[in-house]
């Protein structure tokens, strides 16, 4: 089985899941034929991926920390929240409410989810990587959101949080960027660099978040400081407050390293993204000083940048999806490779493990890692 991208679904191709609605009724069955149309149809529902079965990878078992209907819910809940606030010119008691209701249901499936879907004993933080390919505002919103809510929640899991401070980090984590949709939409979405005025607009999402989610019944008010504070750094050069040290809420610290990382590994109107593992190796170079080193350590230690099912192309020019994570290697997977370095598809592939071959690299990953 193989996850792709919908642009890189063919017709004729099989169905390795089950296509699930956002409520988790099946719309197309395990080992489907696809047509063109049922592509077609996939795309108009807001689906960005699907399973596809190939007898070369059916070995591997593809586990994502979530499933894709609470994906799809947690998308349509989100988006819709979001564009409500962009359309309000001030936010109403029954919005509030209903971002409130919204907040409580996301962070409740997220946490089933993590629960359900990973074994005790395992500390390994995956997350199956969603590029984003379009610089939608609401799109960027919601998978950031999610991507960031789905990292912390895990820590916080990881770590043994209480329940009431593992949901005040989640929400603090999947809304701190919620004051986005105060901030001028032509901002946001600007490709040439902003002028200093232009920033310190931009700047100001942290302060409407905060305001946002404080009024909100059943949002935690720490999950409002995770809002405030994501962009504070620890030496002090952040902002608003240019706070340094402890006076950074550590949620809020862990909101804004992996909000860092998420936002390194997807691409912007003004730049192409990086290579998770060049953006692990920013966030070193900014610990002790931009981020927490016990952190950003402890992230390094646990998450698998390259989880299993990614498609991949090696620095040799092969292509192939990610097979195994190695405990002890995590950023080192072993990979099945399924094309030779002139593109052509291999009848029997074989394994690399990169952790013996230090030499090669991953040079590309997902839809990219497909295409010459």
């Amino acid at each position: 089985m193989r996850l792709l991208p919908l642009s890189m679904v063919q017709p004729g191709m099989r169905l390795g899941k089950p296509i699930i609605s956002e409520e988790g009724q099946t719309l197309i069955g395990y080992n489907v034929e696809l047509s063109q149309s049922l592509i077609n149809k996939l795309i108009q529902f807001g689906f960005q991926q699907i399973y596809i079965k190939d007898k070369r990878t059916d070995d591997i078992y593809i586990e994502d920390s979530i499933r894709e209907e609470t994906r799809l819910v947690i998308r349509g809940q989100l988006t819709r929240s979001f564009q409500m606030l962009l359309s309000s010119k001030s936010v109403t008691l029954s919005e509030r409410q209903q971002i409130s209701k919204t907040a409580n249901h996301c962070i409740g499936l997220l946490k089933d989810d993590l629960k359900s879907h990973i074994r005790p004993s395992d500390d390994t933080i995956m997350l199956m990587v969603m590029n984003r390919s379009t610089f939608s505002m609401v799109e960027h919103f919601f998978q950031n959101a999610l991507n960031v809510a789905v990292y912390a929640t895990r820590i916080g899991m990881i770590e043994g949080y209480s329940t009431t401070d593992l949901e005040a980090l989640g929400m603090g984590a999947m809304f701190h960027d919620i004051g986005n949709a105060m901030v001028p939409h032509s901002l946001l979405t600007k490709k040439t660099p902003l002028s200093p005025l232009e920033f310190e607009e931009i700047k100001k999402h942290t302060e409407h978040g905060f305001k946002l989610l404080r009024e909100i019944p059943g949002v935690p008010l720490l999950s409002a400081h995770c809002a405030l504070q994501h962009h504070e750094k620890v030496n002090g050069t952040g902002y608003p407050l240019g706070l340094s040290g402890t006076s950074v809420h550590p949620f809020a610290q862990w909101v804004g390293l992996l909000d860092a990382y998420d936002a390194m590994t997807n691409p912007r109107p003004y730049r192409a993204s990086l290579p998770p593992d060049h953006a692990l190796e920013n966030l070193f170079t900014g610990a002790g000083t931009l981020y927490d080193k016990s952190k950003v350590e402890f992230f390094r230690n646990k998450v698998a940048i390259y989880p299993v099912g990614l498609s991949v192309r090696l620095s040799t020019g092969q292509t192939g999806i990610v097979s195994k994570i190695n405990p002890s290697f995590k950023q080192r997977p072993v990979v099945r490779i399924l094309t030779n370095e002139q593109g052509e598809q291999l009848r029997y592939p074989e394994e690399i493990d990169l952790s013996r071959h230090l030499h090669i690299m991953i040079y590309r990953i997902g839809e990219d890692a497909l295409v010459h």
